[in-house]
């Protein structure tokens, strides 16, 4: 894949993560290194949302495609504002509105 970001060490996303049980933060984006985990944004929302519920098997995505939580957000080519889609397989939250 392209790096988007080039060479640039402090490029960042304007991320938002929205899940079943809401969306992290709350209120808009906030700014995030590119090339920060996937998987530690996520542990990061569901702990602020105080999902307690097992997350194991659910799934990421963003404007429709899969993301793999076992990468950065640069290497899923997230860039600007982007919200990821985390939930159970199927869950309506994986649907834009």
């Amino acid at each position: 894949m392209q790096d988007i970001f080039g060479d640039d060490p402090i490029q960042h996303v304007q991320l938002a993560i929205r899940t079943p049980r809401g969306t992290w933060p709350t209120e808009g984006f906030m700014e995030v290194p590119a090339r920060r985990g996937v998987r530690e944004q996520l542990t990061r929302a569901v702990e602020a949302l105080g999902i307690e519920d097992a997350t194991n098997g659910w799934e990421a995505s963003s404007e429709g495609r899969s993301i793999d939580a076992r990468t950065t957000l640069m290497e899923n080519g997230l860039a600007g504002e982007v919200i990821i889609r985390y939930g159970p397989p199927g869950h309506a939250v994986h649907r834009k509105g």
